[in-house]
């Protein structure tokens, strides 16, 4: 009590002339004043006086109610406590029923409710009343038990319950921390009891306000959200709304000559050929007249027919968003032959999805090792600060983003196969229809079964134990294998079709493989197109591998295993910096494993108690993440070339947003065909 010389005397009087049941031995009253400034003590000690049992504890210092309750439990000699505000807004012979329920049914808690059978909520509480109907929603909710009253005063629980809760809230967030944290442990038993309300307005004496109020809801959002990774989760919600926005605000997908563009015009050329042109051969295409547009780039195979240059994996990916988009074009009066705005929309919602896709896979990831903070800030690095926001938005048509949605859904399921007793039929199946698809996109991408075979395998686990259990496990590995086939199968069957081999290389003699010659170094470093130079985050990734051995972490030999043999398949290419396009965005497909390894670098720099080592880590991280943003501002502008930037324009471009006068001039275009005879290497 604080400051209730009004009532104080009517409360206890009230209080002792209640008749207790039979099941009641013993009744103690502790009267705890929190430094109160007018008579109420003193009130209070002539009643102590004249009712044996009572005690008076009086605060030295007003603490809050919650410290107050806290204190007058601490002195409580019984087993059974129950608060009752000196206010007298709820009715002391309300006690008698809660204490009925908890004796027949042996509950540990039971909490009054103002909104039961037979209770009442005066009409000018109305929005309190809101308020914590609102609340206590969320809490249910959070805590999955029915609770209509959450901050109810009255509050009757066994005190051995309350000595293991360690609650700590000094003020009127007591009632929320006590609920959430008693019906937190799950043997905790629990019930409401109706109870009667009269509420004080301000002018009597009302102490609780709407600061009090807005701070009780903080503290409910806060137990509501303690344990459920929230700062991730909302990182994440905020990237995938801004990536929304963003694409939203850019028109580019109005444009004739975007989004299907470049590569992607192989990609999708499977699409308007199968739905509207009704013909993968192309036999069409060289005297089309029709109404509406193809475009594509058809090689000769060796029986002299054409055949589409990339696989169809993409254009799998992508049927559902097309259908879209034709429906659409239908609608609106577009062109509807597969190239018009509609499509080209749709297809970069379906970018934004299998973005979303990868990055709810990869939060889950992370959050196996790393902190919800690191999460959030990995995600946020990753998203903003890479090439995965341009390879997103503006080029959403490329393949990069969905080899990183589904590699990151294959190391998810991979873990969840070898952590969670997932070993039957279905998981197999789905690893295989994954694996199946991650190839059909980019064949390379084989290699992503390493995870898969290696995850979990450290110093103090045992390389022959897997072994034995991939032996164990050989039907779902045949299952596995069969629904990659199974994924393969109609690539294959048009292949047969147009090519009459099974299995056919489409690139051609003059794109190959320089396995002998790979340009690591220059795909590493070089200013045309360097890792590190153009996402200076993959600093943190390499650095970070080593962290992932230090802790253990059962990613450390897949992911070891995986990027030098990474590095080592992308550089062997003959075109090593891919040609036109921004950074080595053939690494997107794998920044899941980047990702990894960057958090554990996090975790280890910003973890010690070095302040000497935390925070040059911290700053590093944030450096290169905001270099990496910059960088994608500066690529937009055209201050960053796609293929032919040298140390020269590098530094004429460094820290403007666009390029100089003098900018082209320093650039170095790329010779091609020496590329292809592997001799710019």
């Amino acid at each position: 009590m604080y400051n209730e010389s009004g009532v104080i005397t009517t409360t206890l009087e009230r209080l002792r002339a209640i008749e207790m049941p039979g099941f009641v031995t013993e009744v103690e009253v502790i009267v705890v004043d929190d430094c109160s400034t007018d008579d109420t003590a003193g009130l209070a000690e002539k009643i102590r006086l004249s009712f044996p049992g009572t005690k008076l504890l009086r605060l030295p210092v007003n603490v809050g109610k919650g410290a107050a309750v806290a204190a007058g439990a601490r002195e409580a000699n019984g087993d059974t406590i129950i608060v009752q505000d000196a206010d007298l807004e709820l009715n002391p012979t309300d006690i008698l029923p809660l204490l009925q329920r908890m004796h027949n049914q042996n509950l540990d808690l039971v909490s009054g409710t103002r909104f039961g059978s037979g209770s009442k909520y005066p009409a000018h509480a109305i929005a309190a009343a809101t308020l914590n109907r609102l609340l206590s929603a969320i809490a249910a909710k959070a805590t999955g038990r029915r609770i209509t009253d959450l901050t109810c005063g009255y509050k009757l629980f066994r005190k051995e319950l309350f000595d293991k809760l360690d609650l700590r809230e000094e003020r009127f967030g007591f009632e929320t921390e006590l609920m959430f944290r008693a019906l937190g442990v799950a043997t905790t038993s629990f019930t409401e009891e109706p109870v009667s309300y009269s509420p004080r307005k301000r002018s009597e004496g009302k102490k609780v306000g709407i600061a009090d109020g807005l701070g009780i809801a903080a503290k409910v959002l806060k137990f509501s959200l303690a344990g459920k990774n929230w700062i991730s989760a909302l990182t994440l919600t905020l990237l995938i709304a801004f990536m929304t926005g963003t694409m939203l605000s850019e028109k580019h997908w109005r444009e004739e000559q975007r989004i299907i563009e470049h590569d992607a015009i192989s990609y999708y050329a499977w699409l308007p050929a199968t739905f509207i042109y009704h013909d993968l051969s192309l036999s069409f295409s060289d005297n089309y007249q029709g109404p509406h547009k193809f475009i594509v780039w058809p090689e000769r195979s060796p029986t002299g027919r054409y055949v589409i240059k990339t696989s169809m994996g993409l254009s799998i990916l992508w049927t559902p968003f097309f259908l879209a988009g034709h429906v659409t074009a239908i609608i609106s009066g577009a062109d509807a032959g597969g190239y018009s705005p509609p499509y080209k929309f749709f297809l970069l919602v379906s970018a934004l999805f299998f973005l979303a896709t990868g990055l709810v896979c990869l939060r889950r990831i992370l959050l196996q090792d790393a902190s919800d903070t690191i999460t959030a800030m990995v995600l946020a690095a990753f998203v903003i600060g890479t090439n995965l926001y341009w390879y997103t938005l503006y080029q959403g048509t490329m393949s990069h983003v969905y080899s990183f949605a589904l590699i990151s859904a294959f190391i998810w399921y991979s873990i969840k196969w070898h952590t969670n007793g997932e070993r039957k039929a279905w998981p197999a199946m789905r690893l295989g229809l994954l694996i199946g698809m991650i190839t059909l996109i980019r064949p390379t991408n084989i290699i992503i079964v390493l995870f898969f075979l290696f995850f979990g395998i450290t110093p103090s686990g045992s390389l022959r134990q897997r072994g034995r259990e991939m032996i164990a496990d050989y039907r779902l590995l045949a299952l596995m294998t069969l629904a990659a086939l199974l994924v393969w199968t109609p690539q294959m069957i048009y292949w047969r079709e147009m090519t009459g081999q099974w299995l056919y290389f489409s690139y051609g003699s003059n794109e190959r493989f320089f396995f002998g010659n790979p340009a690591i170094i220059k795909g590493l470093f070089s200013w045309r197109k360097g890792l590190f130079i153009y996402t200076p985050l993959m600093v943190f990734a390499f650095v970070g591998i080593f962290f992932l051995w230090r802790r253990s972490s059962p990613h450390a030999l897949p992911v070891t295993i995986f990027v030098p043999l990474n590095i080592y398949i992308i550089f062997s290419w003959w075109c090593w910096w891919y040609g036109g396009g921004f950074g080595q965005r053939a690494f997107i497909d794998s920044y899941a494993l980047m990702a990894v390894a960057t958090a554990s670098l996090l975790s280890a720099g910003i973890g010690t108690v070095r302040k000497w080592i935390r925070y040059p880590v911290m700053a590093a991280f944030l450096l290169f993440a905001c270099l990496g943003v910059f960088y994608n501002v500066q690529y937009y502008h055209g201050a960053i070339h796609w293929d032919s930037m040298t140390r020269e324009a590098y530094f004429d471009s460094f820290g403007r947003i666009k390029p100089s006068e003098r900018f082209t001039q320093l650039l170095d275009e790329p010779d091609y065909e020496r590329a292809r005879e592997g001799l710019d290497r």
